[in-house]
């Protein structure tokens, strides 16, 4: 199967023969067994507490969950004999050690098996693999945690990356790689014959091919009905070619520039209106050449590209920028039935939970006038409407065998239609009275047939063959297979699904390109990379961010973090109704700014990026991100008192002496909890809690100093 390099590794092997066993016997034993092996560490640190151990024969994965440490520090090389349990946990076999390991010898070596994906299962579980010409889908993207698609010589697997990898925010290669990894596996379903996944231990184990190579994302720019441009970049000179198509098995048209650059760019000008488009960038430099991963494109649709958002609770139109925010209050499902009623030939329907007798009603006068409505549903949820449906309206529902939940909440109208196509997005499940009237939520229509196409491509993917065979893949078994960015009659929207299309790395991208202000809504926030990106970006001069977050006191929330790190945020938690919504909005009525919105189902959570079938919707505009900045304005002023104040006027603090000579003092009577000190072009400097500041060089500093109260004052300080 493969071979330790060590014929010293033999020899002990041998000497422990009366006590262990080989790895595959082991593996073959009931679970509860007591079994001893003795084999080669193929991880350390890098995976957790986790190690896989291998020998001739096979691998297997040893957790301690015990506080004895047991393995006893053991790392990769290490020759090891341990004795434990065998237990099942998500579908990997494992074992839970029962006395100490025997390190017999350290720097060992195990050759990884050449593999294909479709080999990685129970014959490789545990084992260290190879798999050659590896092109990842997200190329030039950043590894985040959680999960990664790829392809190899046409079969698809995925990579795994956990919290602290040494992976982790580091850039996907785009053109093909050696992957090295262990053959692992995590899945909810019962028989346990899928999540199988690789888990690299670090850059060393993604090598690229060859020396020439793809530096940067493939970028799409300047999208219109009839094209669009792609740039990207190489390490050395090389040509600007593709291969492209309609069909991503049959791409039959090459573009060559034959140039010899390192910034490439192709113009496609002779496309078609709201048509997809897969193409393969590569360039070559002599015999080497460097390919990216098939990207999906799409061309701008001849709609009209109206965009209209709706809200089911009061807002604050003295924020209003020209346009006011709708409050259309318990008419929520009247809404949506009356979009509902457009439909002329399709109506694709993909909802966690529904229970409105209204919505039921014009799904089912959608079929009796001959529309061909699909529904998908997830079985965790009451879903007490569908049992209202027509029984010849076709149900695909999401099983409870899969960790995560299908918590989309979007339709799709007409996809074929270029003037009656529109798409559903937001944050309302269509509950009565919950969420359509009493919790705080929105929704939003969009009239775009490139939008609509590829909301309809998501939703084929879990529809597969429909109710008849269960339907198609969903969560973590998906692809990212949709377009990404749209130009909506002159307006950019970016559109991503979970889990596939790595959510929170564009939502920390959304904070990171914020300049001045931002605000956000959510129900739930848990994602500490998240919550990473919100602090950074507080902690730089001139942004003001603020925030609302329904459950303050769930398992891992952020909303303590935020709060010490001098975050303004409010709780909602003991209001009545639930606040609902999952949005952000960057830039609000900044002039020269890039103002944005974000909405759609996708919780700040880890549930959400990694589980759960989600939608995303990024506008780039500043009349509708004015309209959610009316929302929020609302239910900032509802909420009594403020978690964190901002007042430069204290009379009862004051900084000596300033200017200062390089050492000054913080007068006041307050309890100091934070100082930040920024310099004049407003970089953070240092953060401390002492009230002496101690300066090196000459210049104007900005001090936030945040107290005991989460009350907070900026201040000015000289240094001469």
């Amino acid at each position: 199967m493969k071979k330790i390099s060590s014929i010293i590794i033999s020899i002990i092997l041998l000497s422990f023969n009366s006590i262990s066993q080989d790895i595959l016997t082991a593996r073959l034993q009931p679970l509860g067994s007591s079994v001893t092996i003795t084999g080669i560490v193929t991880n350390g640190d890098e995976l957790g507490p986790i190690r896989y151990v291998e020998d001739g024969t096979a691998g297997i994965a040893i957790y301690d969950l015990s506080t004895n440490n047991f393995l006893n520090g053991a790392q990769r090389g290490d020759s090891i004999t341990i004795t434990g349990s065998l237990v099942d946990y998500n579908g990997l076999l494992e074992m839970n050690p029962t006395s100490s390991a025997i390190i017999h010898s350290v720097s060992n070596t195990i050759t990884p098996q050449i593999v294909t994906p479709l080999q990685i299962g129970e014959n490789t579980e545990s084992e260290l693999v190879q798999i050659d010409n590896v092109i990842f889908n997200n190329g030039g993207g950043l590894f985040t945690v959680g999960t990664h698609d790829f392809q190899s010589n046409g079969e698809t697997g995925k990579i795994y990356i956990r919290t602290g990898h040494p992976l982790a925010n580091s850039l996907i290669p785009m053109s093909p790689v050696k992957l090295v990894g262990l053959s692992s596996q995590y899945t909810f379903s019962v028989p346990a014959n899928d999540g199988y996944q690789i888990l690299p231990r670090d850059s060393a184990d993604v090598q690229p091919n060859g020396n020439l190579l793809i530096t940067s994302a493939i970028t799409q720019s300047n999208i219109s009905t009839f094209g669009f441009d792609l740039s990207w970049t190489t390490s050395d000179n090389a040509s600007t070619e593709c291969y492209y198509g309609t069909n991503p098995t049959n791409l039959s048209n090459h573009t060559n520039l034959a140039n010899n650059v390192t910034n490439h760019i192709l113009n496609f000008n002779n496309l078609s209106p709201a048509t997809v488009y897969y193409i393969k960038c590569f360039s070559v430099n002599g015999i080497d050449t460097a390919f990216s991963n098939i990207g999906v494109y799409i061309t701008s649709s001849n709609s009209s590209g109206k965009i209209r958002p709706y809200f089911n609770h009061s807002v604050d139109t003295s924020f209003s920028s020209g346009i006011d925010a709708q409050n259309i209050t318990t008419y929520f499902n009247d809404t949506i039935k009356a979009y509902m009623d457009l439909a002329q030939n399709t109506l694709d329907i993909c909802v966690y939970n529904a229970s409105d007798a209204t919505i039921a009603s014009a799904i089912n006068d959608a079929h009796n006038r001959g529309v061909q409505v699909r529904y998908i549903a997830d079985d965790d949820a009451s879903n007490l409407m569908l049992s209202s449906l027509d029984p010849n309206i076709p149900i695909v529902y999401r099983t409870s065998s899969t960790s995560g939940i299908m918590h989309n909440k979007f339709i799709i109208v007409d996809a074929g239609s270029v003037n009656n196509s529109w798409i559903l997005s937001g944050s309302t499940n269509w509950t009565n009275p919950s969420n359509l009237f009493n919790d705080y939520n929105n929704l939003i229509f969009i009239q775009d047939q490139s939008l609509a196409i590829a909301y309809t491509l998501e939703f084929e993917e879990m529809w597969g063959s429909g109710p008849s065979t269960g339907g198609g893949v969903f969560g973590y078994n998906k692809e990212d297979n949709t377009p990404h960015l749209f130009n909506v009659n002159g307006v950019e929207i970016e559109l991503y699904f979970s889990p596939t299309d790595q959510t929170s790395a564009k939502i920390i991208k959304f904070i990171d390109n914020v300049d001045y202000t931002m605000e956000f809504g959510l129900l739930s926030f848990t994602k500490n990379d998240i919550g990473d990106a919100v602090v950074n970006k507080e902690a730089e001069f001139g942004v003001n961010i603020r925030g609302i977050i329904e459950q303050e006191n769930i398992n891992g929330s952020e909303f303590d973090i935020l709060i010490n790190n001098g975050v303004n945020v409010k709780s909602h938690t003991g209001v009545t109704h639930q606040f609902h919504h999952k949005y952000a909005i960057a830039d609000a009525n900044i002039i020269g700014a890039s103002p944005a919105v974000l909405t759609g189902s996708h919780n700040w959570s880890a549930n959400a990026e990694n589980n759960s079938d989600e939608n995303t919707l990024i506008i780039h505009d500043a009349t509708i991100t004015n309209i959610y900045l009316q929302e929020f304005e609302k239910r900032w002023g509802e909420l009594a008192g403020t978690n964190v104040s901002i007042n430069n006027n204290m009379s009862n603090l004051d900084i000596y002496p300033n200017p200062s000579n390089g050492r000054s003092e913080i007068l006041t009577d307050k309890v100091i909890k934070h100082i930040y000190i920024y310099n004049v072009e407003g970089k953070l400097l240092k953060k401390q809690s002492s009230k002496i500041i101690l300066l090196d060089s000459v210049g104007t500093y900005f001090l936030k100093i945040v107290f005991s109260d989460d009350s907070s004052v900026i201040k000015t300080l000289f240094n001469r």
